[in-house]
């Protein structure tokens, strides 16, 4: 039993990633993969609660302690199961054992099945980023109507295409 309780706490990667929180969200930046992530407050308390000795029902208590309203454990699993798609945990097929059908539910399906406000559900979302090289390649005038640049960049006020601004 104590050996199934150690395989419930899953690791938070945290090797290769740049990381920025903000008031009502968290943003992870991944080095190896080129991907930017946002974590909504949800995922985001969840992800940094992946401690490696903090277990799934552990984490559900201390996530309804922090939201003060009831949270069914399939929030949670929902959870890492976004992060684990994203590359945001450790070893999760070696420190996790998944129930059955966790994979399987959308944010949608966990609406429908726990009856919870979808702002409370944990959100990660994901662009890819571009390259240094491929970022570093804006150039030109923007092209109107609508002031569009290649991908990666964006129309300035001086209706250059760049970076950033």
């Amino acid at each position: 039993m104590k050996q199934k309780r150690a395989r419930q706490a899953p690791l938070a990667r945290n090797e290769g990633l740049v990381i920025r929180e903000l008031p009502d969200e968290v943003l992870v930046y991944d080095l190896e993969r080129d991907k930017a992530h946002c974590l909504n407050q949800t995922a985001a308390f969840i992800w940094k609660h992946c401690d490696g000795h903090t277990t799934v029902s552990k984490m559900t208590g201390l996530l309804e302690n922090s939201l003060k309203v009831p949270i069914h454990e399939d929030v949670v699993w929902c959870a890492l199961s976004q992060l684990k798609r994203d590359h945001l945990l450790e070893n999760p097929e070696n420190s996790i054992v998944w129930p059955t059908g966790t994979m399987q539910f959308s944010r949608r399906t966990l609406v429908r099945r726990v009856a919870l406000a979808a702002v409370l559900l944990p959100a990660v979302t994901t662009i890819i980023a571009p390259t240094a090289s491929a970022a570093g390649s804006c150039s030109g005038t923007c092209v109107f109507p609508g002031g569009s640049c290649s991908v990666g960049c964006v129309c300035c006020p001086d209706n250059l295409c760049k970076v950033v601004c």
